[in-house]
């Protein structure tokens, strides 16, 4: 498979095309580690960052954009964070953490907060900040395929940003009914403001 550019724009594709990309970079951990960290520091120095109350953030897989340093920057800016937790009917919601020692591993073998933990409803002063594979440049946002991020964003209120590596961003992809597009797309090179 070459990895310079996909060879289609069909989403089974990408996903498979992006995922491959991923894999491959994983590898080179310097390099993951120095796009990461710039892709991080952009969302925290932005204004989307800077107003938001609560963040709600993933926990990063070892092929997904880190997100480590937003975590403790927003704990360190008392912002309220909130990881996600998957349930049994497919729906995901945000638990509260206040440190990342009381992560434990969860259903998908990814470190999420404890069942006690408080259920965070976001507002209008909630920033999401979501994973991808690609994106494009009008928001659509191509994630791993389990359709999670999508159904809870349905009725988010809040500020929706999805980290995306720089050369992952296509002029445009298809977009189905259920896609929700991101509000931005933050990556190691620029920050693209959608709306």
């Amino acid at each position: 498979m070459n990895l310079s550019n996909p060879a289609s724009l069909d989403k089974a594709y990408l996903r498979d095309f992006y995922l491959e990309k991923r894999k491959k970079l994983a590898a080179d951990f310097d390099c993951k580690t120095a796009l990461d960290d710039e892709i991080q520091t952009r969302l925290i120095i932005s204004s989307a960052y800077r107003i938001a109350d609560t963040v709600l953030v993933y926990m990063a897989r070892p092929f997904e954009i880190s997100t480590s340093m937003i975590i403790y920057a927003a704990l360190a800016n008392n912002k309220t964070v909130g990881l996600p937790v998957c349930l049994d009917d497919r729906r995901m919601i945000f638990r509260k953490i206040t440190s990342v020692a009381e992560l434990r591993p969860g259903r998908f073998g990814i470190l999420e907060p404890p069942q006690n933990s408080e259920e965070i409803v976001p507002d209008r002063h909630t920033l999401c900040v979501c994973p991808s594979l690609c994106c494009d440049m009008t928001g659509v946002r191509l994630g791993f395929g389990g359709g999670y991020y999508d159904r809870f964003l349905t009725d988010f209120i809040g500020v929706k940003v999805a980290l995306c590596y720089g050369d992952s961003v296509l002029p445009v992809i298809e977009s189905d009914d259920y896609d929700i597009p991101m509000n931005a797309v933050v990556t190691d090179s620029f920050i693209r403001t959608i709306c």
